[in-house]
């Protein structure tokens, strides 16, 4: 009895020994299971060495930071890191991929995509901030760049885009700019046009056309096309210079009146032809560099000039002197004619001329009275014409000019 008791006590302390070395090999849990119970570890390590693999199946609860497997860390709030990603509950959820100007924001609550200052909600893409913003709105269709005065709009819907005080719209008759103040630029199946209130210029592939209200002034094939409205009518001439077409240049010129134009390119007598008492240069009077009119209808009168031109003098004294035959005289110059500077001489005036040095007159302008002050034989009108500053028979000049 005592050999079994002592037979069963070995058996007992090798099994106390065997569970001991187990023990000390760390391997008490091999094929271990829990059942409803509880597993926890006090001021304790888990480890898995050696390829050991951690598996469940339930729910998984975490409190306070850690670590798994290298990179991956549970930050406070639930937070799980893994690298440069971090997963956050925040709001709807949120996962944020790197950081800076390159960092990508994925938020589930907003349903918003952030990479740098592009962000993406709602269907809205909006890209940098301030003046160098842009919108691209999904719903609307439209994209809106920079902000304020500045501010560009692009319209997807009609292609309207609105930059500033500025409106193009490309489906306004064949494209039209707007302004602010109500101008047009634009463009039909023929021209473009610039139209502001009443007025409108239109370019086509024939003509170039200015229109104000029922005025019109064209340029075609033809030439120069003016309504009568377009130039206003006038009762006078007092002012007025001419204009001349250069045929070498195809250029308009203005022309002072004193060298030719309507109403004074033609020479006229000063007194009826009949009145010309004294011819040029007769073999009696061969010093006698113009013609004499007198008599009735020129005794008294007024000197009419005898074409348009600038006055350039008018004075003398009334003595007969070794300077001074003329007595008071008008000097006239019409301008170049043919090629050659005219000039009319009126002399023998009774008073001193009504006009003066540098006045521009008209046909028939008076010019002071007819008399006989200076190298004079009785009441006369001495008249000279001289062609680049030489006496010429008026005559024969006027039969060609008169």
């Amino acid at each position: 009895m005592l050999l079994r008791d002592l037979t069963d006590a070995a058996a007992w302390i090798g099994r106390i020994i065997f569970r001991l070395d187990r023990l000390e090999g760390g391997a008490m849990l091999e094929n271990a299971s829990v059942t409803d119970g509880r597993f926890r570890f006090i001021r304790g390590l888990l480890r898995l060495d050696s390829g050991a693999r951690l598996e469940g199946v339930g729910t998984f609860d975490w409190t306070g930071p850690g670590s798994i497997a290298g990179n991956w860390e549970v930050l406070d709030g639930g937070v799980i890191k893994v690298g440069g990603v971090l997963i956050s509950p925040v709001g709807g959820g949120r996962i944020m991929i790197g950081a800076g100007p390159n960092g990508i924001i994925l938020d589930g609550g907003t349903g918003s995509f952030t990479n740098g200052n592009v962000k993406i909600e709602g269907g809205k893409i909006t890209a940098g901030t301030g003046t160098a913003q842009v919108v691209v709105d999904g719903a609307t269709g439209i994209v809106t760049v920079g902000t304020g005065a500045a501010k560009v709009t692009i319209d997807g819907a009609t292609g309207k885009i609105i930059a500033g005080k500025l409106t193009v719209d490309p489906q306004k008759s064949g494209g039209a700019v707007t302004f602010e103040n109500g101008a047009e630029v634009f463009t039909d199946a023929d021209t473009i046009q610039v139209f502001k209130g009443n007025s409108v210029v239109q370019i086509s592939d024939d003509y170039a056309k200015i229109q104000h209200g029922g005025d019109v002034i064209e340029i075609d094939g033809e030439g120069i096309r003016m309504s009568p409205g377009a130039v206003p009518t006038s009762e006078s001439i007092e002012g007025a210079h001419w204009l001349a077409l250069d045929v070498t240049t195809g250029r308009l010129r203005r022309i002072n009146p004193a060298f030719g134009g309507p109403g004074g390119g033609q020479f006229e007598y000063p007194f009826p032809e009949t009145t010309i008492t004294s011819g040029f240069r007769p073999p009696e009077r061969p010093t006698h560099n113009g013609i004499d009119q007198a008599g009735p209808g020129v005794d008294g009168e007024m000197i009419p000039a005898a074409a348009a031109g600038v006055v350039t003098f008018a004075g003398g004294v009334a003595e007969d002197t070794p300077t001074n035959g003329y007595g008071y005289h008008v000097i006239i110059n019409h301008g170049t004619i043919n090629g050659r500077v005219v000039e009319t001489l009126y002399a023998h005036m009774a008073t001193p001329p009504v006009i003066s040095a540098g006045d521009t007159v008209q046909k028939r302008q008076p010019l002071g009275p007819v008399g006989e002050t200076g190298r004079s034989q009785g009441v006369h009108l001495h008249w000279e014409i001289h062609v680049d500053g030489n006496p010429v028979d008026p005559v024969i000049f006027m039969a060609d000019y008169s």
